[in-house]
């Protein structure tokens, strides 16, 4: 299985991250404006897009505040796992670890959300650090 894996340093709260990632405001401001985000293990998150016939659901296995563990249920996101890891930098701000996890190949799907992940980070790297959305769809 191909996995995707990507990190970065945020000069931000992790606080401030933590609810960008976990929250309906939060991830309404750097990934899409269409999104139901549940809070706590077994909820759900709901994500649509333009032109896909339903929403990908992710469910919620782990919850805390410095870890988020979604499992994919359909769509593409089908029995991946996407794991958000909140650690300190001693300089300040944070270093957000990403995984997404489980992909059967790394086919042309892997490649293009390697490519999709890394503008959604740099985009949730902008909205953390500045406080203005920059969604997917705004």
């Amino acid at each position: 299985m191909a996995d995707i894996a990507m990190q970065l340093t945020i000069e931000a709260e992790a606080d401030t991250v933590r609810a960008a990632l976990a929250t309906a405001t939060g991830v309404r401001s750097w990934f899409t404006t269409d999104a139901a985000i549940g809070e706590g293990v077994g909820a759900e998150h709901a994500l649509s897009f333009p032109g896909v016939p339903e929403p990908w659901r992710l469910r919620i296995t782990e919850s805390g505040d410095r870890r988020l563990v979604l499992a994919g249920e359909n769509g593409p996101w089908a029995g991946t796992t996407q794991t958000y890891e909140i650690l300190d930098v001693p300089e300040g701000g944070v270093q957000l670890r990403f995984t997404h996890a489980g992909f059967p190949d790394q086919g042309d799907a892997y490649r293009d959300f390697t490519y999709g992940w890394a503008t959604k980070l740099t985009a949730l790297k902008a909205y953390t650090e500045t406080g203005k959305p920059a969604p997917f769809f705004g």
